[in-house]
């Protein structure tokens, strides 16, 4: 992409700017900038998110930019949602809900929850297993939550929904993430037989939270919705819901 006089224009964007500067990223600034920035400060010591460097001229984030690939074309490689994957994405999420469990960042919640994690938002680099997850972008809609919730809205993400998808394999890779999260530490299981049901409501709210944004004339939503996203999701959420005794059966059952 061509470099501009604001910094080079970075893929996959929809919804915030994104343009890197040197060896700087500079976004939009969400709504609840300063929760993302002292949430960045404390996750420093940890390293599974850029460094938040302050706001530049134009009331942009600035945060360093971290090297390695972002998969933000759909299924581009088989690889990215491979085992050895999944099992690091589950090390890396429960980091960071151990790293800000009990601080005032989570409040009365259990820990701080990322709330949009998807391939297109995690950083990988290559290494003898495959390209694995190092670090998480865009954390424009973190907050206070459960640590179920962005196991379970990891699970959609890197598995197939809808159509002729396979609802076993669905529930098979949400049966790793909850056994490699659990793994990483002692001390948290996550509730399995919670998980299919916070799925279905992260479904309803993604569709929803487009329509509404969309009618309040938002730029970001209304490009989502223009994409097809809302017919998509809702397609999912169909699926899921006609599908989830299997789900559970299969997610259970390990």
């Amino acid at each position: 992409m061509p470099v501009t006089e604001h910094g080079q224009p970075l893929p996959g964007g929809f919804v915030a700017e994104v343009v890197r500067v040197g060896d700087t990223v500079r976004r939009t600034a969400p709504p609840n900038a300063g929760f993302v920035a002292a949430l960045l400060r404390h996750l420093e010591p940890v390293g599974l998110a850029p460094r938040y460097l302050g706001v530049d001229e134009r009331g942009r984030q600035v945060l360093t930019h971290i090297d390695g690939r972002v998969p933000w074309r759909d299924r581009e490689e088989p690889a990215y949602f491979a085992a050895p994957a999944l099992t690091r994405l589950a090390g890396l999420m429960r980091a960071l809900h151990d790293a800000c469990a009990g601080t005032g960042l989570a409040g009365d919640a259990e820990t701080v929850c990322h709330r949009d994690l998807s391939p297109k938002n995690t950083v990988y680099r290559d290494s003898p297993a495959g390209p694995l997850p190092v670090a998480f972008l865009d954390w424009d809609r973190a907050g206070p939550g459960r640590r179920i919730e962005d196991v379970a809205f990891a699970g959609w993400h890197w598995a197939a929904l809808g159509g002729d998808a396979d609802p076993a394999e669905l529930a098979r890779r949400c049966r790793l993430l909850c056994d490699a999260y659990e793994a990483a530490g002692p001390g948290v299981s996550v509730p399995r037989s919670e998980l299919v049901a916070v799925m279905l409501d992260q479904l309803v709210g993604t569709w929803r939270g487009i329509d509404v944004g969309a009618e309040r004339n938002e730029p970001g939503m209304r490009r989502l919705r223009a994409a097809g996203v809302v017919e998509l999701v809702r397609g999912w959420h169909g699926w899921l819901l006609r599908h989830r005794p299997t789900v559970e059966a299969v997610l259970e059952a390990g």
